[in-house]
């Protein structure tokens, strides 16, 4: 494993709620995915999904609830599969120029007719490298070639009859000339026959013959070391995660920027409690537009006076009423801006308490809907997946004062055998049948079923779930 000590850290940290937030625990992430990538050595892509899936599966299971940490291991997952199947199509256009010849070799060998030389036009006329070739039938380009079978007969002819010669005038200078410069040629044929046929062997032989002991021929690299294996197509990963890092740094930004495509002027906003996302959209908006936001104060924490508070702040005019209030003050409303936790398979959002109502009353009143999310909060998760947690319990001090949780329990013992627990519900689901309008991702809106189409372009399907016994879900 990679950096055994950073990945315990981090799960500590998720433990204790000390990192919160959708876009803190994806850049950490992101950044664990990177060292666990740039440390370790893999021989193949199948190894690095194997270490990226079990070190994301163990982030996750540290807190279930935030559904980015596993976003992001599966865009990292996705990234290496990519790659993967590009070297594999790059490897695959090139085979067949690459190929080697196992077939028998032609070889050119002189002719001998009578005394002298044979034409060698056919065979200086092509280059070196093309004199070995593949055999080929008769054409006018080798009429005047030998094939390997007919070369013993017709160095044996040749043989005989510069015997014959050598013999009938021995005494002239000519005879023996061409005779000794006949047979030096029957040799020189002769060997490099042998050479061509058995060529493979010969260079095979004298390979190992030249190359020292325990050692290999020069100009020949040895097989690489097992454990210096390395998986070629890393680089292009680690860039890619760099990419996705330098993403979620600029995904606030990239959100606001386009705040004054989507409200107008003079219009009335409404709003549920306090989301960074929707503060900074509507204070990016308000640099050209003049507009009122209502907001919804978001029990049990009543977070919304503090958006009011912030927009106020700003030199934005927000009202701050109930949250029973929302269904009445939605007929004034032009439109709904909300942030959400997570954006789901189905279409549907996992946002803070009280949204669902927001919805709803948006929908009666057919006013659009807006969802504020980055690219981070999609997540290939359904609604009844079992590796899905949709509630975040905290501690009722939050909205509730110890004193008056004291004092309810006292009240609620002495009217029930035992006592009522408090507790504070931070997030719930909100169906996709209770968004009349799409939300707003990173990449520009979607409507909600349009969603799987984004799934299929940043997620593989093998990757959905972490571990990799559950729906045959391996590498």
């Amino acid at each position: 494993m990679v950096a055994p000590d950073a990945v315990e850290d981090f799960c500590t940290q998720l433990r204790r709620r000390l990192i919160e937030g959708s876009l803190p625990c994806a850049k950490k992430t992101a950044e664990i995915m990177r060292v666990l990538v740039t440390s370790q050595r893999h021989a193949d892509a199948a190894a690095l999904i194997e270490d990226v899936r079990a070190i994301g599966n163990r982030i996750q299971s540290a807190q279930p609830v935030e559904l980015a940490i596993g976003n992001i291991v599966r865009r990292v997952l996705h990234i290496i599969r990519e790659e993967a199947k590009h070297e594999e199509l790059l490897e695959t256009s090139s085979a067949p120029s690459s190929s080697t010849v196992t077939e028998p070799v032609r070889v050119d060998v002189v002719k001998q007719t009578g005394g002298g030389m044979a034409s060698l036009l056919s065979q200086q006329l092509r280059s070196p490298s093309m004199r070995f070739s593949l055999p080929r039938g008769m054409s006018l380009s080798n009429l005047l070639d030998v094939s390997v079978e007919d070369t013993s007969d017709q160095l044996a002819a040749a043989s005989l009859a510069a015997a014959a010669a050598a013999e009938s005038n021995p005494t002239h200078t000519s005879g023996s000339c061409s005779s000794a410069h006949a047979a030096d040629i029957a040799r020189q044929v002769s060997s490099s026959s042998a050479s061509s046929v058995g060529g493979g062997e010969h260079d095979a032989s004298a390979a190992a013959a030249s190359a020292p002991s325990g050692g290999h021929a020069p100009g020949v690299k040895g097989p690489k070391k097992q454990s210096r294996a390395q998986w070629k197509g890393k680089h292009e990963v680690i860039d890619s995660i760099n990419e996705l890092i330098d993403e979620l740094d600029t995904i606030q930004a990239s959100i606001t920027a386009s705040g004054i495509e989507y409200i107008h002027a003079n219009e009335v906003i409404l709003t549920s409690g306090m989301s960074d996302t929707t503060f900074y959209f509507l204070k990016e908006a308000s640099k050209k537009r003049d507009f009122q936001v209502i907001v919804a104060e978001g029990a049990p924490r009543f977070d919304g006076h503090l958006m009011a508070r912030k927009l106020s702040d700003a030199g934005i005019m927000a009202t701050v009423i109930a949250d029973s209030a929302v269904f009445a003050m939605m007929a004034r409303a032009n439109k709904v801006l909300v942030g959400a936790h997570a954006v789901l398979a189905d279409g549907g959002v996992i946002a803070p308490v009280g949204i669902h109502v927001v919805a709803l009353a948006a929908k009666k009143h057919s006013i659009p809907f807006v969802v504020l999310v980055g690219l981070h909060k999609l997540s290939p998760l359904f609604p009844h997946d079992p590796d899905l947690s949709y509630n975040d319990f905290k501690s009722p001090a939050d909205g509730v004062d110890f004193d008056v949780v004291a004092e309810a329990f006292s009240q609620q013992e002495a009217m029930l055998a035992g006592p009522a627990p408090a507790s504070d519900r931070a997030s719930g689901p909100a169906p996709p049948a209770s968004l009349p309008n799409p939300p707003k991702p990173t990449w520009g809106g979607h409507t909600p079923s349009y969603v799987y189409r984004l799934l299929t372009e940043y997620y593989s399907r093998e990757d959905y779930s972490l571990v990799k016994d559950v729906l045959g879900a391996g590498r």
